[in-house]
């Protein structure tokens, strides 16, 4: 019994009002959104036209030059609707880099034949029904030298989205 005594002030001991106001001030700075998203690091944009939504998405927003950043890109329908023929096409535009899609990109027969490939055109399959979705996968590589700031552009029936990157040098061991 003389165990259980001894430790029945434990929890109260250790807490002067010293303790209590630091743990208080730490639990609340610790629950308040940060003030400039410092840890929120990917971003979002989202348009769209009545008929699709398009969206950019990109984790993180900011690039070591010798990093990569992740590039999602959504298009949803909106309403069901049928086809119109031919193929369709989300065009890329990138300021500061290059992408390296993982998406089926157009390509074409030159007037050699020669099957060449563009990486600013992405071929897009969409079912008819509503909510039907296409994503297409891409990294976005910055190139040397160094910009301060990228850009990462995305066109789909008219709809057009651009989101800045952050370009950092990647510190020197």
């Amino acid at each position: 019994m003389q165990l259980i005594k001894d430790s029945s002030n434990f929890f109260v001991k250790p807490f002067s009002c010293v303790k209590a106001v630091i743990i208080s001030a730490l639990v609340i700075f610790i629950s308040c959104e940060d003030k400039n998203n410092l840890l929120i690091t990917e971003k979002e944009v989202k348009t769209n036209n009545g008929l699709y939504e398009l969206s950019l998405k990109i984790d993180p927003d900011i690039v070591y030059s010798n990093s990569s950043t992740k590039v999602i890109t959504t298009i949803r329908r909106l309403v069901p609707g049928t086809k119109p023929t031919g193929d369709w096409f989300c065009n890329y535009s990138v300021v500061g880099g290059q992408f390296d899609h993982h998406s089926n990109v157009f390509s074409y027969y030159d007037a050699y034949g020669t099957l060449q490939f563009s990486d600013k055109y992405v071929y897009v399959s969409l079912a008819d029904s509503a909510n039907s979705v296409w994503q297409g996968l891409s990294f976005f590589i910055p190139t040397l030298p160094l910009k301060a700031t990228g850009h990462i552009s995305a066109n789909f029936e008219g709809l057009n989205l651009s989101l800045p990157i952050k370009l950092v040098q990647a510190p020197s061991n």
